[in-house]
């Protein structure tokens, strides 16, 4: 059995079941286990990053939401995750929508 808490496996039930595969991930990727993301899940978000057809604000406003988490882990994993799309994920819509249209020119 892994170790991820039974709210986390119902929160990625959820986000399964509306057909949300971005919310899933970083539901995953930010779960209560005290390690860090897996490497697994950030690269689907990276991936994810330079799609054309995939929701970033979504991805941005789920990161957010998991940031207000109770859980130190949770927040911490949240800020970890966002860091790395950042270092590594496509710049135009990481600058575009996680940082508020903020480009470097």
């Amino acid at each position: 059995m892994s170790g991820q808490s039974l709210t986390d496996r119902i929160t990625a039930a959820q986000h399964s079941v509306t057909g949300s595969a971005v919310s899933k991930t970083v539901c995953k990727a930010t779960t209560h286990e005290i390690m860090g993301p897996k490497k697994k899940h950030l690269d689907y978000l990276i991936q994810c990053t330079n799609e054309m057809n995939v929701n970033i604000p979504q991805l941005a406003d789920s990161l957010f939401e998991r940031t207000t988490n109770s859980s130190w882990v949770v927040v911490f994993k949240s800020l970890i995750t966002t860091h790395h799309l950042m270092v590594y994920g496509n710049e135009d819509m990481i600058c575009l929508h996680l940082l508020g249209g903020i480009v470097d020119t």
